[in-house]
């Protein structure tokens, strides 16, 4: 059964904190809140295929952005673009590949979109453990989900 809610994890599976979107997304997956989860490796034009058609979408992300490991942010698409440190990083591919859906498929792109980022400390590192900061805001973002469907669902 296909949900209105979508969970999507995006990262590498295999470098230690950009692995931290799939890691979230596993976690809510095995969870028991009622919306759809989606993997992706990339922030390619894969992203608006999996995200079209539902109505409320958070994407989690890791980040290089400049802040402490394990910061956890939570952007617009617009804001990606006008954040210094946001244009420097690849969340700017993310709000490329964004925009451009919401340009040319407005009426299939979800009416609500959260986009948080995982502040990563080491992105090279051929491992599946995140940093142990990277870890905590895992579980961070792990509860900031349940808590916005769970007010979702007493709305």
């Amino acid at each position: 059964m296909k949900h209105t809610s979508l969970v999507c994890g995006i990262g590498n599976p295999m470098l230690k904190d950009d692995r931290a979107g799939i890691e979230v997304a596993e976690r809510i997956e095995r969870s028991d809140l009622p919306v759809d989860v989606e993997i992706i490796y990339g922030v390619g034009f894969e992203v608006n295929d999996k995200i079209m058609g539902y109505d409320d979408v958070i994407i989690i992300d890791a980040a290089k952005v400049g802040y402490p490991a394990g910061t956890i942010t939570e952007v617009t698409i617009d804001e990606i673009f006008t954040d210094h440190n946001l244009v420097t990083s690849h969340a700017v591919t993310l709000g490329s590949t964004l925009k451009v859906g919401y340009q040319l498929f407005p009426e299939e792109m979800p009416a609500r979109l959260r986009i948080l980022l995982i502040e990563a400390e080491d992105y090279f590192e051929f491992t599946r453990e995140c940093s142990p900061l990277v870890e905590e805001a895992i579980g961070r973002v792990v509860e900031m989900i349940h808590s916005h469907f769970a007010a979702k669902q007493i709305a």
